[in-house]
């Protein structure tokens, strides 16, 4: 017991000098720590590869999340006022989540101006569908209608299930995947932006990204086969709206040319030959 016990700290300590910037690998060094299951992470009825409408009956239907949240509560009531307004509450909780599902098509969203615009891209039916539930926010990411991304945004605090500190969620998640994280630090215009530490198992990668100055922690899952298909599954590219048309750029690409400057210029070599009158 002594020597775990020994080693864990050992562990423990590594992942937050690593977060100090000590011997934190290279950004693109290695791969992330390899564990047995992040399974337990995500709800049993939830699986990648669900259509979003299979998401929402998920927590919409009869027995569903929603009706197993409020459960406890309206079981202790009589049938009345206070009975019909939670029961009110709950419908109205599953019709906005029902109406939540977005796509990103080419019109901007609100998302492009927080630290999610990382996580999606237009023009390539991806879609989001948020909920509030247990005290976070809860993203499903999707890409051709099949969910492939689970981003949890979770307040930090001192007395929280995770802690007060990023380092606070790092740790926790070391002692419960028994491995230390693979720390990257984060810098602007770069992969990862934020510092953000990392696991995987056999087809499911765990990000936890640093997002303090916010008072909270992105816990986010996501499908290992979805991500390493990327590169084709978003084959639309972001538009550069400062690009040159490409029409324009054919027309100029030798450079633009006045088709008079050439007359102008024979008549201009002839100007001042003629002889002068008196």
């Amino acid at each position: 017991m002594k020597r775990a016990a020994v080693t864990a700290s050992i562990l423990v300590a590594g992942a937050l000098l690593a977060f100090a910037g000590i011997a934190a690998p290279p950004r693109g060094v290695a791969d992330p720590p390899t564990v047995s299951s992040l399974r337990s992470l995500l709800e049993k009825e939830l699986h990648w590869g669900m259509s979003h409408q299979e998401v929402i009956d998920v927590f919409n239907n009869p027995g569903g999340y929603f009706d197993r949240e409020y459960a406890p509560q309206i079981g202790k009531l009589q049938p009345g006022v206070a009975m019909s307004q939670l029961e009110a509450d709950r419908e109205n909780r599953k019709a906005n989540f029902a109406r939540g599902y977005s796509v990103f098509l080419d019109t901007p969203t609100g998302y492009d101006l927080t630290p999610l615009h990382s996580e999606y891209t237009y023009r390539n039916e991806e879609g989001v569908e948020p909920i509030f539930k247990d005290g976070k926010k809860r993203l499903f990411f999707f890409i051709k209608d099949r969910l492939w991304k689970v981003y949890d945004e979770i307040p930090l605090k001192a007395d929280g299930p995770l802690g007060g500190s990023f380092k606070d969620v790092v740790t926790k998640f070391n002692g419960l995947l028994a491995q230390s994280g693979r720390i990257r630090p984060g810098a602007a215009a770069q992969d990862p932006e934020l510092t953000t530490a990392d696991w995987q198992d056999a087809t499911t990668h765990l990000r936890v990204v640093d997002r303090s100055g916010e008072h909270l922690v992105g816990v986010v899952l996501e499908d290992k086969t979805t991500l390493n298909n990327l590169a084709t599954l978003r084959a639309n590219k972001p538009v550069d709206p400062f690009a040159i048309d490409p029409s324009i750029s054919a027309v100029t690409k030798g450079g633009i040319i006045d088709p008079n400057a050439a007359k102008s210029a024979k008549m201009d070599a002839g100007a001042g030959t003629a002889p002068k009158k008196h």
